[in-house]
C-alpha cells in the first residue's frame, strides 16, 4: 500500500494530503511545547498534565482520568506526576471515599507554572485571528466530524464532546442554521455552539 507520506501518493489522493496536513500541523505543536519545555525543565507530557489540572474540576484529578484523556497507561501517567511531587508542583490527597485512589492537586507553585505555560499555543490562536469567520466555521466543523469519525473507528477513546454525549441530539433541526439539540440545555445547537470539552458531558451507555 502506498504511503501517505509520498509525495506522488498525495498529488493523486486528497485523504493522503489531508491526513499529511494534519502531520505537519502536529509537527508545530510539539516543537511549540518542546520550545516551553525546555526553558522549565519539564517534558511536554507534564506541561501538559499541570495544564490539565489547573482548567479540569476535582472529580476529573485521578491517575485514571489523566490516562484516559492522553490515552496513555496509567504506569507512564504515574511516573509523569512522581516527576512532578518532586518537583513540588504537583500533590496527591487521598479520596476519602476510597483510600486506594488519590486526587491530584496542584501546588501554589504549580497552579502558578500552570497558568504561565497555559499560554503556549496563543500564537496559533493570534495566527486563527487572520481568517474569516465562515472559514473557521469549516474548519471547525471539519475537525469536530473527523474526532467523531475517529472515536466511532475505535482510533480514540471516549470524548468529552457534543457527539458522543447522552443528551446529543445530532440533526435534530435538518437543514436549520442550528441542526443539533442538546437535552440538557433544551435548545438547539449549531456547529460553532458545538463542545471539545463538556463540563456537563454524559457518555453514552452501551447496552
Amino acid at each position: 500500500m502506498p504511503s501517505i507520506f509520498d509525495p506522488t501518493e498525495q498529488n493523486k489522493n486528497i485523504e493522503s494530503k489531508i491526513i499529511a496536513g494534519l502531520e505537519r500541523i502536529s509537527r508545530v505543536f510539539k516543537f511549540l511545547l518542546w520550545d516551553i519545555a525546555k526553558n522549565e525543565n519539564l517534558s511536554p507530557i507534564q506541561i501538559q498534565f499541570l495544564i490539565f489540572l489547573l482548567y479540569n474540576k476535582p472529580s476529573r484529578t485521578y491517575t485514571t482520568d489523566i490516562a484516559n484523556e492522553f490515552n496513555l497507561t496509567k504506569a507512564t501517567v504515574s511516573d509523569a506526576i512522581a516527576s512532578l511531587e518532586e518537583k513540588n508542583l504537583v500533590e496527591k490527597h487521598q479520596d476519602i471515599n476510597d483510600k486506594r485512589r488519590y486526587l491530584l492537586k496542584l501546588t501554589p507553585k504549580g497552579k502558578k507554572i500552570a497558568k504561565q505555560l497555559s499560554t503556549w499555543a496563543d500564537v496559533l490562536k493570534d495566527n486563527l485571528k487572520n481568517f474569516n469567520q465562515r472559514d473557521k466555521e469549516i474548519i471547525l466543523e471539519f475537525i469536530l466530524k473527523l474526532i467523531e469519525s475517529f472515536y466511532e473507528a475505535g482510533i480514540i477513546t471516549a470524548q468529552r464532546m457534543c457527539f458522543s454525549c447522552l443528551y446529543f441530539q445530532k440533526n435534530a433541526y435538518p437543514n436549520s442554521n442550528a441542526p443539533h439539540h442538546c437535552n440538557l440545555l433544551n435548545k438547539p445547537l449549531s456547529i460553532i455552539e458545538l463542545r471539545l470539552d463538556c463540563e456537563d458531558y454524559t457518555p453514552i451507555q452501551a447496552d
